[in-house]
């Protein structure tokens, strides 16, 4: 039957015609959509991996003139410390300056900056902190933290304050003020003073090329120089050691120590071998130092300055003949000194003996970098004694400055507990009793520090302006680690 109805066809039957009525169509877009993926993807990677078309002639220009700029990248905070440089009026108490500028001598290159966290208590005096002027850094080594990033960041890590570098920085402008016309410090005493006085302006990375202190530091330096030539190397300035002329001697050759180490001026070189030759051939036999150099017996208190001036010596790189056998010897000499208690003696063991431990436990450590028995019982000691009869107190009776300036490089160096504690007494202590005008007044009249500690006029201020600052300075004046 020829005109009969074709059967109702499936779903699926149906499906399948229209999907081969429009075949083609269904080609033709996937080709389309094909095509519009891949030009897309060209034009991304492109976008992506071509570095910006930058001018060569204007610099980091870039050629999109209405380009938005980029987003800031979030980065995690970590203080460089460098900000720029201050306008400073010689100088100015209400930041941390550095001050140096181009040296005309060799200047060793300064160790790598420590990264650390900002304080509240620091961060508006860190504004104004610079790197050192045209130096390319501060003596590297033991030296190496003393200026620029490197001082902010000692600062900062072993606990100072803002307040304590403002002392700072007003006692060595009181010191400026206070220099003699030919460059020395002090009516008496001046060899001593005057490298008391060079040890805080070396402490704090000025020389004689620093914009605001350097002329002081030339004239001192010259003062040091011309006087000990004339003399043959006696840093005493005088034809011969006598009791206060072994301590001058020290000190002054331990300055000249410092500056030699920091500058390698070539200048200083051959006075400071003299120098330091004196107190080599000066030891005694059990390897202590005596007033005069005479060897009859040995005193702690002489000596702990020869083995500071030798600890110059041998940072200084000159390798000069006896210095390290001559600090081996007087490692002897202290431990022959201290009592069972850890305390340090005079000229012998005398237990309970407080202002001379600190002395003895520094240069203990700071020539054998080790925290022995002799040194633990020492700062032990030296705590105990803290807390019980001899209070940080500047007004108190016992109150000591020369014992304190000891005490403070020892708790430091040795660090731990010892230099939490001494630290969170002494700075304020320091600071909050300077004189306006920038030195220290004197002690108590039963302070047992010496006549210096004491004296109101003549050369006491010096002295006491320039222990104070040195212990302020403590953050960064040495590495912990000396060798």
């Amino acid at each position: 039957m020829l005109d009969s109805q074709e059967p109702p066809k499936s779903f699926l039957q149906k499906l399948q015609e229209r999907a081969a009525a429009s075949r083609f169509f269904t080609v033709s877009v996937l080709l389309h959509v094909i095509l519009i993926l891949m030009g897309g993807s060209v034009v991304l990677f492109k976008r992506m991996s071509e570095p910006p078309d930058f001018s060569s002639s204007e610099g980091l220009v870039s050629s999109e003139v209405n380009a938005a700029p980029p987003p800031e990248e979030k980065m995690e905070v970590q203080e460089q410390m460098v900000a720029p440089t201050p306008t400073l009026s010689a100088p100015s108490l209400s930041a941390i300056t550095t001050s140096a500028a181009a040296p005309t001598f060799q200047v060793a290159q300064a160790v790598a900056v420590v990264k650390v966290a900002q304080t509240d208590a620091m961060s508006e005096a860190l504004k104004h902190v610079s790197a050192p002027k045209g130096l390319s850094g501060s003596a590297s080594g033991a030296f190496g933290r003393r200026g620029g990033q490197a001082r902010v960041a000692a600062i900062m890590e072993k606990g100072g304050k803002k307040e304590s570098e403002e002392a700072v920085l007003k006692g060595l402008k009181w010191l400026v003020e206070h220099q003699n016309p030919d460059g020395s410090w002090g009516g008496a005493y001046q060899g001593a003073m005057t490298g008391f006085a060079m040890l805080t302006f070396l402490g704090h990375n000025e020389l004689p090329n620093s914009p605001d202190y350097g002329p002081t530091v030339e004239k001192g330096l010259n003062w040091l120089l011309e006087n000990g030539k004339k003399n043959d190397g006696r840093m005493n300035m005088a034809g011969a050691f006598d009791q206060p002329g072994t301590y001058a001697h020290a000190i002054a050759t331990y300055a000249l120590g410092e500056y030699y180490g920091m500058t390698k001026d070539e200048r200083a070189a051959d006075l400071f071998k003299k120098a330091v030759a004196y107190i080599v051939a000066g030891q005694g036999p059990d390897g202590g130092w005596m007033y005069a150099y005479d060897k009859s017996e040995s005193d702690t208190s002489v000596s702990c300055w020869q083995i500071q001036a030798l600890k110059a010596a041998h940072l200084s790189g000159l390798n000069m003949d006896g210095v390290d056998g001559a600090l081996d010897k007087a490692m002897l000499n202290l431990k022959r000194v201290q009592a069972d208690d850890g305390s340090f003696g005079y000229r012998k063991p005398a237990p309970g003996s407080y202002s001379l431990t600190g002395a003895g436990v520094l240069c203990t450590y700071f020539w054998k970098q080790e925290k022995d028995k002799s040194v633990n019982k020492g700062i032990e000691f030296m705590m105990k004694e803290t807390d019980k009869g001899h209070p940080l107190d500047y007004h108190h009776e016992t109150a000591d400055l020369y014992c304190w300036y000891y005490n403070t490089q020892a708790c430091l160096m040795v660090g731990g507990g010892a230099w939490t504690k001494w630290n969170s007494r002494f700075q304020e202590q320091i600071y909050k009793n300077q004189n306006p005008d920038g030195s220290w007044p004197p002690l108590a009249g039963k302070s047992p520090g010496g006549e210096l500690q004491r004296d109101p006029e003549g050369v006491g201020p010096v002295y006491r302006t320039c222990l104070c600052v040195l212990m302020l300075e403590v953050f960064y004046r040495y590495s912990p680690t000396l060798r």
